[in-house]
C-alpha cells in the first residue's frame, strides 16, 4: 500500500513513521532525544525536520478516529534495553482538548531495545464540532533518567539554512475541513477557494485526496481542468453562474472560474 506524503494509508488513516534501526552518530557526554518528524520530499541521508505535522480528517471518507506516530529520535549510544522518554503538552499553545479531539498513552512512551527511534502514539477523534475546523496539539520533549536534551534545533549538513528546526517541541493539528494541497493546479483549476474544491468534488465524484502531488497526471489534471470550464460554462448558460464565497474589491460578486490553460486543448 502506498503511503503519501501525510503518512496516512487506507481507510483508518493510520499516520506516522515506520520504525527501523541504523547506525547514529555517537555523541561524547550526554546520551539524548528529540524529535525526528521529516520533511516532505526530505530523506533519512541528509534529513530536514518538521516543527509541525497534519491529521487532515477530509482526507478520507467515514474514518473516525485517527492514529498519529510523532517521532522521536536518540542521540547518543543505543541500548540493549528499552528506555523510556518524557514530554509534557503545551496547554497555552494548544486547542484540542484531551479526552475530546485527543488522547496520549497511558503508558510511559519508549525507545525499545536496538532501535534508535521510538513513538507517541496520539489518537485523535473526528468530533461533529470539527466539521470545517483545525485543532492543534503541541508536545514538548522532556530531560528524564535516561535522555537529556542536548539537541534544540538542527541544521541540515548540506543545507544553506542559518537558522535551525525546534526539534524539542512540535505541533500537530488535526482538521476536518478542505485544504490546498500542493497537487492543486492554479493553471487548470484557477484561483483555490473551498467553494470551488467541494464543488468540483461535488460534480465529478473525486475526494481532496485526488489533489495530493501525485494523485493525478498532468493529463489528468488538464483534462480536469477543461471539464471544469465546461461545467461552470453550462451553468451561466443556463442562467445558474456560480459565484465564489466572497467579493471583489469593489463588492461585487466573483464569478468562479478555471484556470487560464483549460481553455487550451
Amino acid at each position: 500500500m502506498r503511503i503519501n506524503r501525510y503518512g496516512w494509508a487506507g481507510a483508518a488513516l493510520s499516520l506516522g513513521l515506520g520504525s527501523c534501526n541504523e547506525t547514529i552518530q555517537t555523541y561524547d557526554g550526554e546520551t539524548g532525544v528529540y524529535f525526528a518528524m521529516l520533511q516532505s520530499g526530505s530523506s533519512e541521508d541528509n534529513p530536514r525536520y518538521d516543527t509541525s505535522s497534519s491529521v487532515p480528517f477530509a482526507l478520507t471518507h467515514g474514518a473516525t478516529d485517527s492514529l498519529f506516530q510523532l517521532r522521536v529520535k536518540i542521540i547518543g549510544r543505543v541500548a540493549d534495553y528499552p528506555r523510556s522518554f518524557s514530554y509534557r503538552v503545551i496547554a497555552e499553545e494548544s486547542t484540542a482538548e484531551e479526552g475530546a479531539d485527543y488522547t496520549l498513552p497511558d503508558a510511559p512512551c519508549e525507545v525499545p531495545a536496538g532501535e534508535v527511534y521510538g513513538y507517541i502514539p496520539i489518537h485523535f477523534y473526528r468530533q461533529a464540532s470539527l466539521d470545517g475546523q483545525e485543532r492543534t496539539l503541541t508536545l514538548e520533549l522532556q530531560a528524564n533518567e535516561n535522555f537529556s536534551l542536548p539537541l534544540t534545533s538542527w541544521l541540515p549538513v548540506n543545507g544553506t539554512e542559518t537558522v535551525g528546526t525546534d526539534v524539542i517541541r512540535h505541533t500537530v493539528t488535526v482538521s476536518d475541513k478542505y485544504v490546498r494541497l500542493d497537487g492543486w493546479s492554479d493553471m487548470f483549476y484557477g484561483t483555490y477557494s473551498d467553494k470551488k474544491i467541494k464543488l468540483m468534488c461535488s460534480v465529478f465524484g473525486l475526494t481532496l485526496a485526488d489533489f495530493l502531488p501525485d494523485a493525478l497526471s498532468y493529463v489528468e489534471r488538464k483534462v480536469l481542468g477543461q471539464n471544469f470550464r465546461r461545467y461552470l460554462d453550462a451553468e451561466a448558460a443556463a442562467g445558474r453562474t456560480v459565484y465564489e464565497d466572497y467579493l471583489d474589491a469593489e463588492g461585487n460578486p466573483v464569478r468562479m472560474e478555471s484556470g487560464s490553460d483549460s481553455a487550451k486543448q
